[in-house]
């Protein structure tokens, strides 16, 4: 384990019927005071690794450690670990006060100290005026909050949080974001937060670990998934992308040079693993992309330029959507920025899509595992 590792994952792996593995191989350490999001689609293991963590599920394979103490061995509710979960978990007979202190009852913290507590962690959510109400009678939002308080009411040292907002309006969910955020930097929390909502994941966090089968395909700051994926999956799954399949013609440490089906080459910077006569798909962000009419010229800096017919035009306020269809079949959208004297093509007209070189990625289309570390294996 890192010296500078609070919690850490090395060689876990879960498996219900020993043959079938939900979260397999997993490596990954938290830093005191990180916010570290668990991104993936349904199935992809992150839940499970919370749980593993939380110790509602254990490991199959492997070392969880806190501060560098395993957790093997300690039911919950002697980890020092808050829990948040997506339906509050609230005790509906209780009242807002008893539900905040319950976690300090269990502790056998006494009443004059629990009374401190749950006051001053009902301040910290902005709702001590609430504290002799039943949950019932508080809105979604404040629900939450409520659960939030209840995480942070024993001190703990770490927080989880299972798809918290994911009950919330998207106007609710955005406060609830911002709302997250202010806690873990006032408070200092260290802070492991399971979404399938990558939006949210990129707002909220330090870093994100992305899930795909079982597996990290990358865990990185949000600016780097989103700028530099790993593979094909992080690329597609991290934000909106265009995946533009061909074949690689040629590659050295920095670019590679990708043919398309309709013979368009494309240069891009060169992702892992790329093999010369291999299947890869470009990476391109729509707002990398911009239109030129066919026969203008493109600027010294666009160094790709594909031609493609428009197949759509979407309005969404700040943008346009511009769909677009490739001579081989590929789809291609560029957002083309909402300003008073850009003209847009028509639709059914033909229009050269330009962007440079540097601002797309060529990665692999495969991604190949090695197998599930042993119990003695270290973190990568």
């Amino acid at each position: 384990m890192s010296t500078h590792s609070f919690i850490s994952f090395a060689g876990v792996s879960k498996t219900y019927d020993g043959v079938h593995y939900v979260v397999e191989g997993l490596d990954l350490e938290v830093a005191k005071g990180e916010f570290v999001s668990l991104l993936g689609p349904s199935g992809s293991g992150k839940t499970t690794t919370l749980m593993m963590l939380a110790g509602f599920e254990s490991a199959t394979q492997g070392e969880i450690r806190l501060n560098g103490k395993r957790l093997d061995d300690k039911p919950p509710h002697q980890r020092d670990i808050g829990m948040v979960f997506q339906n509050y978990a609230l005790f509906p007979h209780l009242t807002i006060e008893q539900n905040v202190a319950f976690p300090l009852s269990v502790r056998g913290i006494g009443k004059t100290e629990q009374k401190a507590r749950v006051k001053r962690a009902l301040e910290t959510v902005e709702l001590p005026h609430l504290a002799s109400r039943r949950p019932s009678q508080l809105s979604g939002g404040q629900q939450q909050r409520v659960a939030l308080a209840r995480a942070l009411v024993f001190e703990p040292s770490v927080v989880l949080m299972d798809e918290p907002l994911g009950a919330l309006d998207k106007r609710l969910r955005e406060t609830m974001q911002y709302e997250i955020m202010r806690l873990h930097r006032e408070l200092g929390l260290t802070v492991v937060y399971v979404t399938h909502d990558q939006a949210e994941a990129l707002t909220m966090s330090d870093r994100v670990a992305v899930f795909s089968d079982g597996r990290i395909q990358q865990a990185a700051t949000p600016t780097e998934l989103y700028e530099n994926a790993h593979n094909a999956f992080v690329a597609n799954f991290v934000g909106e992308n265009n995946g533009l399949t061909g074949r690689v013609l040629e590659q050295d440490t920095s670019w590679a040079t990708l043919e398309l089906p309709d013979g368009a080459v494309i240069r891009g910077r060169c992702g892992r693993g790329l093999r010369n006569g291999e299947e890869a798909m470009l990476a391109l962000r729509p707002e990398r992309a911009h239109l030129a009419s066919p026969d203008g010229a493109p600027s010294a800096a666009d160094t790709n330029v594909v031609t493609a017919r428009v197949e759509e035009l979407v309005y969404c306020g700040d943008h346009h959507r511009v769909h677009l269809k490739l001579g081989h079949g590929d789809n291609l959208i560029v957002k083309v920025p909402n300003t008073q004297h850009h003209d847009l093509p028509s639709l059914g007209s033909a229009t050269a899509v330009a962007w440079r070189h540097d601002d797309c990625k060529i990665l692999a289309t495969a991604v190949t595992y090695g197998p599930a570390p042993s119990l003695t294996a270290g973190v990568n």
